[in-house]
């Protein structure tokens, strides 16, 4: 009998090889730009903008695959305890230059001594995606927030933008079946939503799943995305 290798089999095969060269595009262009602001490039700046979309792109493939993976079955929580002050730090310095380019400062608050244990490399994706979009729609300051309630471990990220559209929010007191229509002015998929409700998802601490949350207001007027971890 003839072995037929399906099509999702061969699209994720080619989007990971996509990936691999996405990532080695976003190195080169890394160096291209140190050297671009030690010679003082008036330019290098416009960089930044195509190293962001070149990240945006891999992040979505990342999720893709990661989507891929969960139908498979073979995407599983790597948990380990984190020191989350030390977590958002290094979350932090990772967008830190690139917000920076556009005269957006990015803050850390947490909560002291706060360990809890979590997927890493999961709920760093998530907040890639909500971080990249605080790029594209901050005025001036980004916040990403440690904190406990109820025994969830909550990490929030907040902006001084012009907010969630209301097809986007999600109250905490309500877990609504995920229905977000492809809006083709934007581009938006709610890909990267449905990423990071299955990611908190994952997260499970006795009979405690985790979930999102998505308001406008908060601290800074603006949106407010929040990861609660069991």
């Amino acid at each position: 009998m003839e072995n037929k290798i399906s099509f999702a089999d061969i699209l994720a095969s080619t989007l990971h090889d996509t990936k691999n060269s996405l990532g080695i595009l976003f190195n080169n262009l890394e160096d291209i730009i140190a050297s671009c602001r030690e010679q003082n490039c008036e330019r290098y700046t416009e960089f930044y903008m195509l190293q962001y979309e070149i990240k945006r792109l891999n992040n979505s493939l990342i999720r893709l695959l990661s989507l891929y993976k969960a139908e498979k079955s073979q995407l599983v929580a790597n948990m380990d305890y984190h020191a989350i002050g030390e977590f958002l730090e290094d979350v932090a310095v990772a967008h830190e230059i690139l917000l920076d380019s556009r005269g957006i400062k990015l803050f850390t608050e947490c909560e002291d001594g706060l360990f809890r244990a979590f997927d890493r490399n999961l709920v760093e994706g998530v907040l890639d995606n909500i971080i990249n979009n605080a790029f594209r729609y901050a005025q001036s300051t980004v916040k990403i927030k440690a904190s406990t309630d109820n025994g969830y471990l909550v990490i929030q990220i907040e902006d001084d933008g012009g907010g969630y559209p209301s097809t986007m929010l999600i109250n905490e007191n309500k877990h609504p079946e995920f229905k977000h229509e492809i809006d083709f002015k934007t581009g938006s998929t709610g890909l990267g939503l449905y990423f990071s409700m299955m990611v908190a998802a994952m997260h499970v601490n006795q009979n405690k799943k985790g979930f999102i949350s998505i308001v406008n207001g908060g601290s800074m007027g603006g949106g407010v995305f929040s990861i609660y971890l069991p």
